[in-house]
């Protein structure tokens, strides 16, 4: 890929953040929260996602920025990699069909319809940048730019263990074939492992945390199926665009022939073996979630691209006019995506205002430990600057003094379910402050706490029953603002805080 068009990605996707709100999901806000502590020498990944090393190396660089910035500029990267994913894979496609314009489009169009890829884009996940990564290895590899090759599989490597398979393969090919490269080959195999599990083992004092987390799935995801391995294999499925299997389907009957690439076999192998193994992991406890089978999806939906140029020009026509037609309801969910990234947007700004009425960090953590619902634990320890596990996600236990309740999703409900001990004490359209009163006082807690082992106290007061807010009126002050009433969720626990 040329200089050029890496820009023209880059400027399309500083040209999104002014069209979708720029708001991190759940494990980017984990990552630039350990990208600063990395910076601080105060790295804690006790609780929390499963740690990569790559997205928290590129926050911590992005850290000195700002507790604003940083973020935008997280979901700028990630925007990036999700661009040129789409890039390289039409350029891929073109080269592997000689030249043919029609494969590129079909591919860059295959791989940006891709169930889910628009939504993660937009929240900063790092699907995107995988696949440019995985994408820009194939491409360079094609070019003979070997360095830049080993840096993009090294880049996979250090973003999902699925690749490791993969970049070993790699690292074998390339040791026979440059022998010169031994050296350089031998430090990665060396670095990567150790780049995963000492920061890991620094951080938890345990070295399989994240393995050990990655177990744990949230509600719904195929890891809870009675065949965790099919149930991925057919939620991996549903991925791509219908139109390219039968694309897919003609690749079959040209690899049978001998008349498809090569090159494109090699490709379409890699990805099947790809979404396999996410299903072998499934199976053997991982979640199995299908962003995690989205990268070989979408190097599938290169060589579906590929087998389509080579149909006849009905047929082709006929294709494309069903990828059209397929199109429709996955860009239907664009405006879901835009309202869903500025309700996050609002929450975050929400979050930073309330902090700020209430005196900053310190201020509200003197009143105890910080309560928010489930999947916000990140975003409100980064808001507060202090570790993940400081933060609870309900508070069920005694001692956990200021509750910030809100909705993860517009249409979800508010969370956590709060005590009738509790009283809200500042309010917006997204968030509602609550503390105890004062005779459920707890122990303060520290922003920066001055042993990584710290925590929050509790006090031994008994919790009491969920009930519904009541803002108490007075005569020298107006009853807050309160987006809504939080009420204990019939919903599963989920494990994520």
């Amino acid at each position: 890929m040329s200089s050029r068009a890496a820009l023209a990605a880059l400027a399309v996707a500083a040209l999104s953040l002014l069209l979708v709100a720029p708001a991190p999901s759940y494990d980017p806000w984990a990552w630039l929260l350990w990208g600063r502590e990395l910076t601080e020498l105060r790295l804690s990944t006790a609780e929390g996602p499963a740690f990569k090393p790559l997205p928290v190396a590129i926050c911590a660089l992005l850290a000195p920025l700002g507790a604003v910035a940083a973020p935008v500029a997280w979901v700028l990267v990630a925007r990036w990699g999700a661009v040129l994913a789409v890039v390289l894979a039409a350029n891929l496609a073109r080269d592997l069909a000689g030249g043919s314009r029609a494969a590129a489009g079909l591919a860059g169009a295959g791989v940006a319809l891709t169930t889910g890829y628009a939504g993660y884009a937009a929240s900063g996940s790092s699907e995107g940048l995988l696949l440019a990564l995985a994408l820009g290895a194939v491409v360079a590899t094609r070019a003979g730019r070997d360095r830049v090759a080993l840096a993009c599989v090294l880049g996979c490597t250090l973003l999902r263990v699925e690749a490791w398979p993969f970049a070993a393969a790699y690292a074998v090919w390339r040791w026979r074939r440059r022998p010169e490269d031994r050296a350089l080959l031998a430090a990665c195999a060396l670095a990567v492992p150790a780049l995963w599990f000492v920061p890991e083992l620094a951080g938890s004092g345990d070295l399989l945390r994240s393995s050990d987390r990655a177990r744990i799935p949230n509600p719904g995801q195929p890891a809870l199926a009675d065949v965790p391995a099919w149930a991925s294999l057919r939620a991996a499925l549903g991925l791509a665009p219908w139109p390219l299997w039968l694309a897919l389907g003609a690749a079959a009957v040209l690899a049978a022939r001998r008349r498809l690439p090569r090159a494109a076999m090699l490709v379409a192998a890699g990805a099947v073996a790809w979404v396999l193994l996410v299903a072998a992991m499934a199976q053997a406890g991982f979640s199995g979630e299908p962003r995690y089978a989205l990268p070989g999806i979408a190097l599938l939906a290169v060589v579906a691209a590929v087998a389509g140029a080579r149909l006849p020009r009905p047929a082709l026509a006929t294709l494309a006019a069903a990828l059209a037609v397929a199109a429709v309801p996955r860009l239907a969910v664009l405006a879901d995506i835009r309202d869903g990234q500025r309700h996050q947007a609002d929450l975050v700004a929400g979050l930073r205002a309330s902090i700020a009425r209430q005196g900053g960090p310190n201020a509200v953590l003197r009143h105890g430990r910080p309560v928010v619902g489930p999947l916000r634990g990140p975003m409100l320890a980064y808001a507060l600057d202090v570790e993940k596990r400081t933060v609870a996600f309900e508070p069920s236990a005694p001692g956990t003094g200021v509750v910030f309740a809100s909705r993860r999703t517009p249409r979800s409900p508010v969370e956590p379910a709060v005590g009738s001990h509790y009283r809200p004490v500042s309010g917006s359209t997204t968030w509602t402050l609550l503390i105890r009163a004062p005779e459920y006082t707890a122990a303060p807690c520290s922003a920066r706490p001055s042993s990584p082992r710290s925590s929050c106290s509790a006090s031994s007061s008994p919790p009491a029953a969920p009930t519904r807010i009541r803002a108490a009126t007075s005569s020298r002050s107006r009853p807050p603002r309160s987006p809504a009433t939080p009420t204990r969720s019939t919903s599963s626990r989920s494990p994520t805080a």
